[in-house]
């Protein structure tokens, strides 16, 4: 018998759109109603789940044989770092905060440039909703990918008659390849700190004559000017081009400066995009449950923050870790091809619902899927939390469920 379900919400990227209808037979997914590839091949993911079995070191073992070896990797390890939260739910981010703490371990969210910078100056952002209903200038800068997502473009259609949309997609020149924009700013990609110092000093009256605008074309620079000041409503979308480099955090700031001083005189927003296959959420967990949003340490026993210390990234890129614990649907999702290169020469432990091709840990401990098996919650990359539902049965344990075993078993 089939059962037709409406308003699933899918975890398959950072849209997390809420709207999605498939048919089941109670069992297995028979179809699903979506053009997102992403998303179809995250509730396929449901079909296979069921198959997989504990593994050590490639081989098949008993779920408290795996749990054992787990345990006693993690009561070996000097240096462990938890990390690799994409496509997992709020309580599975929790449970891994809370296996942090009790290993004396760093876990690192990914969002360190984006957290760096609004401690220091702040974040000022709305949600899809806000833009949808009220923006009438809407730039991409560093996320054209975004822009070319149907979903996303759909979820911003507007029928009021009152708003007049402009969009602008910003960028180096190879990313500027859009149907959807209403026009293309080429930007030096190690020049947007300053163009963004520029354009706050155009907005504040500062006369530029005499001077050649750096990075950006002089032309692109005045009309950019220009339409931020002519525009009632204006929502910046900052994706993971702009997020890259050393500076991307003074970037970042420079940004959230420019949109404080535009809220001056009239609506500003600005929201970061993380990589297509990423989801956001576990810094808003992190932040709640330690004070800091990544990067954090409980060697000491308490939470101590360190952006330029315990990024995952480079922890595992400079051999400073001895074991790493991963959860999620893309565990390897944000590390560096070098990272993941020294992470297959440490000891590793995946809870989660899929096994890779490419990388085998010393224990896999497979889950079923949240919002597919279980039910729970996400945040969406606008920061907006939603609810996860579970309406398939499994033989699988959730990741949560499996993270809190291991912390019983410590």
């Amino acid at each position: 018998m089939k059962n037709l379900i409406e308003d699933v919400t899918c975890a398959g990227c950072y849209c997390a759109c809420d709207d999605i209808r498939l048919e089941t037979d109670g069992q297995q997914i028979q179809e699903v109603q979506t053009t997102c590839s992403q998303g179809q091949a995250w509730f396929e993911r449901a079909a296979t789940t069921d198959q997989l079995v504990p593994q050590i070191q490639g081989q098949p073992v008993s779920q408290t044989t795996a749990i054992e070896r787990a345990v006693e990797l993690i009561q070996q390890a000097q240096a462990p770092l938890v990390t690799g939260f994409s496509q997992t739910s709020t309580d599975t981010q929790r449970a891994a905060v809370a296996l942090a703490d009790q290993t004396g371990a760093s876990i690192d969210t990914g969002a360190t440039a984006v957290t760096r910078a609004l401690q220091q100056v702040g974040e000022a952002t709305c949600t899809l909703g806000e833009v949808r209903s009220r923006a009438d200038l809407i730039i991409y800068w560093g996320a054209a990918d975004l822009l070319s997502n149907a979903r996303h473009r759909q979820s911003l259609v507007t029928t009021s008659p009152e708003i007049t949309r402009k969009t602008v997609v910003m960028g180096e020149a190879g990313s500027l390849v859009s149907d959807f924009a209403d026009e293309c700013i080429q930007i030096e990609p190690e020049r947007e700190l300053e163009v963004i110092w520029q354009l706050r000093a155009l907005l504040k009256g500062v006369d530029l004559a005499g001077k050649e605008p750096v990075g950006i074309a002089e032309a692109e620079l005045q009309s950019l000017a220009s339409q931020l000041k002519q525009s009632k409503y204006i929502v910046f979308f900052t994706g993971p081009a702009f997020k890259q480099g050393l500076l991307a955090h003074r970037k970042l700031e420079a940004l959230s400066l420019l949109v404080k001083e535009i809220q001056s005189e009239r609506r500003c927003h600005a929201i970061t995009v993380p990589n297509s296959s990423e989801t956001k959420g576990a810094e808003h967990v992190l932040a709640w449950q330690t004070g800091y949003a990544a990067t954090v340490n409980f060697a000491s026993g308490f939470p101590r923050y360190s952006p330029g210390e315990y990024q995952a990234t480079r922890l595992l890129e400079q051999s400073q870790v001895d074991l790493c614990i991963l959860t999620g649907g893309n565990p390897l999702a944000g590390l560096s091809d070098k990272a993941i290169k020294n992470l297959k020469q440490v000891a590793s432990i995946l809870a989660g619902p899929v096994l890779l091709p490419d990388f085998q840990p010393d224990v896999f401990l497979p889950t079923g899927i949240t919002g597919i098996h279980f039910p729970g919650s996400m945040y969406r990359y606008d920061g907006t939390p939603l609810p996860l539902r579970g309406f398939l049965p499994t033989v699988q344990n959730s990741e949560a469920d499996v993270l809190k075993q291991i912390s019983q078993s410590l």
